[in-house]
């Protein structure tokens, strides 16, 4: 039987095993509330006139602006606009994935329960491992492939600059791993306030410009580049260079060469990095954009080799020479 009908007919038997979701409390109708509140003050983006790449992340910021305002907000992870754009669902590789996370040492002290998925957002379970979702699987591995290439583990970083966060797994995961640092995300508008609102439905602490800095273990979403870079010069100054991290998942390397000379000097001093991107981004050959730019901090000890499992792209992974 191909493997597509066996994952199929799996996880349609374990959405049916999957809890409903309960009416929701207080706190929770307020999240929503302020959520819905957030984006009917933001106007919809124009889409004429602009690339095709970028009129379809205008596209996509609009859909999720309609779906916010109409549907059922504790449901969003089933929504097409998400699993289109940053849900990894029945992917044949996540098998190969999880396969590895389970022959791991460490697999029962550590990563069997930070793969546990939340109700929040109500994402369809993993055919093959239904406690868990594709995503957070998929997440799970490049986390694991950083702390064996650099040998580092990722609950004694101090600070964490993510580019692109998607609607905030990758910050959960570093939750469920026991970091207790600063986390701070950069993203556009619309998904910064989706980040807020999921990581908050979790219970994670998302502090507000004033009070990010006063508090040690605390998570900020922004969407001003101006204020990115204020902030990233003051948490540099507040944490130890030497326990940061810079996350990109096929974020950087899908953004144009504007976004990318404005995001890497602001990079510049954290001491590790975790990166994936694609071969070939539009016009872009990104394999000589990030060789060229490794080359240009020989600093650090760099591991960049093609992802097997995913043709067609690379991960790109370093630490500082100490």
């Amino acid at each position: 039987m191909p493997w597509r009908i066996i994952t199929k007919a799996l996880s349609a038997l374990a959405a049916i095993k999957q809890k409903p979701l309960q009416p929701p409390g207080t706190f929770e109708i307020q999240n929503i509330a302020e959520l819905q509140e957030t984006f009917r003050a933001m106007p919809l983006f124009e889409t004429d006139g602009y690339t095709a790449s970028e009129a379809i992340w205008r596209k996509n910021m609009n859909r999720l602006r309609e779906l916010i305002l109409t549907q059922d907000v504790r449901k969003f992870l089933r929504w097409d606009v998400i699993t289109k754009t940053m849900f990894i669902d029945t992917a044949s590789y996540i098998f190969k994935e999880l396969n590895y996370l389970k022959h791991r040492s460490d697999w029962h002290t550590r990563w069997r329960s930070a793969l546990k998925e939340s109700p929040a957002g109500f994402s369809r379970p993993y055919a093959f491992y239904p406690v868990s979702s594709g995503n957070l699987i998929h997440h799970s591995y490049h986390l694991a492939q950083f702390e064996e290439k650099t040998q580092s583990q990722v609950h004694n970083l101090e600070f964490v600059f993510e580019f692109g966060g998607g609607y905030g797994s990758m910050c959960r995961l570093f939750y469920n791993l026991g970091f207790q640092g600063k986390y701070i995300i950069f993203d556009l508008p619309p998904f910064s306030a989706l980040q807020e609102y999921y990581l908050k439905t979790l219970g994670i602490p998302v502090q507000t410009e004033k009070t990010f800095m006063k508090v040690k273990n605390n998570v900020i979403c922004v969407s001003d580049i101006q204020y990115l870079e204020e902030l990233l010069e003051k948490t540099e100054r507040q944490t130890k260079t030497e326990n940061s991290l810079f996350i990109a998942t096929w974020s950087l390397s899908e953004s144009p060469t504007n976004i990318r000379d404005a995001i890497l000097p602001m990079i510049s001093k954290s001491s590790s990095f975790l990166m994936a991107y694609q071969d070939t981004f539009g016009e872009v050959d990104n394999i000589e954009f990030f060789n060229d730019w490794m080359a240009a901090h020989s600093d650090r000890n760099w591991h960049n080799w093609p992802i097997e499992h995913l043709p067609g792209n690379h991960y790109l992974m370093g630490k500082i020479l100490l």
